[in-house]
């Protein structure tokens, strides 16, 4: 389904349904109420609910092979309950949603986002709290203390290179290596690496965070909006290196043949995505079961069937062999996400060109 006739879809529920913006301000406590009831009655209860409601609506910025196989897998597990979803790039999401629950207009019930940004969302009650059963295999980091957000999935941001122009010897091997001539006016850089930068400064300190960026920027360094693009860009010639990007999709890319491969930075960031339900939900109960899919082993499954770093323990990686004995971190994502605006207008600051 097309993006704007998902919108047409979500906001016709929104707006058709008699009572919604009651039962969507009670939509948290109706899930919760079920968390009393023993596990095979809450679930039978749960589905009932979502079955009743007929649809899911999930905002998300994964691509769409992706997207189809979750909402694919999900709908054969639960015939009845229709995935609807509305696909974002990059940052959008945050606008979108931010957006949309000002106008108190937000037809997600659930929203899957890598965009740390969106945490700030928390603050504005635009999130509710759901604690997923799912969530017992997880570690306690993958998961918020006040039950809104959980981790469903892990990208590992490293730098990527052509490997016709590059060899692995020249490949950088520290942060440092990012600033030698050799890169000069050949490297290129996602124009909202905010994260990354983010990363830099909790590790490096402000200092020679600032440092670092700084050199890059007189590497006569090219941004560009999406790594999904930038990987394109450097596998076709277009430059020999970028400075990070999906590990994932360098690992796809070179599988079809791409000459792209990625350099074993110390440190690599991992960067998670993560999942929360919306405090207006339209359909609480299929979004709650649609959240218990998605980080379930079955759904987490098909996220590493397609190259994409499960965040469930079980559930093994192909990332996680080829990252063995190298240095690989998580930043504190909250502190980034909620600084992620000022991130990005420091960001800007330094490489004007992003804009």
């Amino acid at each position: 389904m097309q993006p704007q006739r998902v919108f047409l879809f979500a906001f016709l529920i929104c707006f058709s349904a008699a009572g919604v913006g009651t039962a969507a301000q009670v939509g948290e406590s109706k899930v919760a109420a079920l968390d009393n009831l023993p596990a095979a009655e809450r679930q039978a209860r749960l589905v009932d609910g979502a079955r009743a409601e007929g649809a899911a609506v999930i905002y998300l910025n994964l691509d769409q092979v992706v997207a189809s196989a979750l909402t694919g897998g999900f709908m054969k597990k639960y015939p009845g309950v229709n995935a609807q979803v509305g696909r974002f790039s990059g940052a959008s999401i945050i606008a979108r949603v931010d957006a949309e629950s000002r106008a108190d207009k937000l037809a997600a019930d659930v929203i899957m986002s890598g965009e740390l940004g969106i945490l700030v969302l928390i603050d504005k009650g635009v999130m509710a709290r759901y604690r997923s059963p799912q969530l017992a295999a997880y570690p306690e980091s993958f998961r918020d203390k006040d039950s809104f957000w959980n981790v469903s999935l892990m990208n590992v941001l490293v730098p990527a290179y052509n490997s016709r122009l590059v060899t692995r010897e020249e490949a950088p091997q520290r942060l440092d290596d990012l600033l030698k001539p050799r890169w000069k006016g050949k490297i290129s850089m996602d124009s909202q690496s905010y994260y990354w930068f983010g990363a830099l400064l909790q590790h490096l300190g402000e200092d020679a965070a600032i440092r670092l960026m700084r050199g890059l920027s007189e590497q006569n360094l090219h941004h560009v909006r999406g790594r999904r693009l930038l990987t394109q860009l450097v596998a076709a010639g277009e430059y020999d290196l970028a400075v990070e990007t999906n590990l994932n999709t360098v690992l796809t890319m070179s599988q079809q043949g791409a000459p792209v491969w990625f350099a074993p930075v110390r440190p690599l960031f991992l960067r998670p995505s993560f999942l929360f339900m919306t405090r207006t939900a339209p359909h609480p109960f299929a979004g709650a079961l649609v959240i218990d899919y998605l980080l379930s082993e079955e759904g987490q499954k098909i996220l590493a069937a397609h190259d994409r770093m499960p965040a469930h323990p079980k559930v093994p990686a192909r990332e996680s062999q080829l990252l063995k004995g190298l240095d690989v971190r998580m930043p504190d994502p909250l502190d980034i996400g909620r600084r992620y605006a000022t991130l990005g207008k420091k960001y800007l600051e330094l490489f004007p060109g992003a804009k």
